[in-house]
């Protein structure tokens, strides 16, 4: 199937499940806003939100994934790509759900261990990819909404970056064989 036509359909499905959420939530108290450090009296995001940026991140994944593709020559390569991506996507995609459903089921303590753990397997894996975060993402919008599993994104992403562009890199040349020219 064509890269748009998946882009499409699950910017439909997506934009179908937030309208969904939202209108629960506005029927079952209004809908929710999380506010920094849990705190009342501190600025709070609203799910309202999950509007603009989770179409706005399958838009970009798509697109991502299409550019990077069109990048490999081999058709072969670009299967493999393929199914790497898709790995990445409903990896991420299920471990934000577990996380999600530990989160909601009231065991916060091993929610954020978990995300330690992420953390962990991002310096060996490479989650700053656009699949990983909009799975991970996708997968814990609806218990939380779109924004703590944004913020909680960045910890993974940040620590995946210098993994795999500043110590890796690094490891690599040190370990490079030192060639003595006469």
């Amino acid at each position: 199937m064509d890269i748009k036509k998946i882009r499409n359909y699950l910017m439909i499905a997506v934009v179908a499940c937030q309208i969904a959420l939202l209108t629960w939530e506005s029927l079952n108290g209004g809908v929710v806003t999380h506010h920094f450090l849990a705190q009342e009296d501190m600025p709070g995001l609203s799910n309202w939100w999950g509007l603009l940026i989770l179409p706005m991140l399958v838009w970009l994944t798509a697109y991502g994934i299409e550019h990077r593709s069109k990048q490999i020559e081999d058709e072969q390569s670009r299967l493999a790509f393929h199914t790497v991506a898709a790995r990445s996507f409903v990896g991420m995609l299920l471990i934000s759900l577990i996380q999600s459903t530990i989160f909601s089921l009231g065991y916060s303590s091993i929610a954020a261990s978990l995300l330690l753990v992420i953390a962990f397997i991002a310096l060996f894996l490479p989650l700053y990819r656009i699949e990983a975060i909009v799975g991970y993402v996708l997968g814990g919008a609806y218990f939380t909404g779109p924004m703590l599993p944004f913020v909680g994104v960045v910890l993974f992403v940040i620590v995946s970056v210098v993994a795999h562009f500043g110590i890796k890199p690094l490891i690599v040349r040190l370990k490079a064989p030192k060639v003595i020219s006469e």
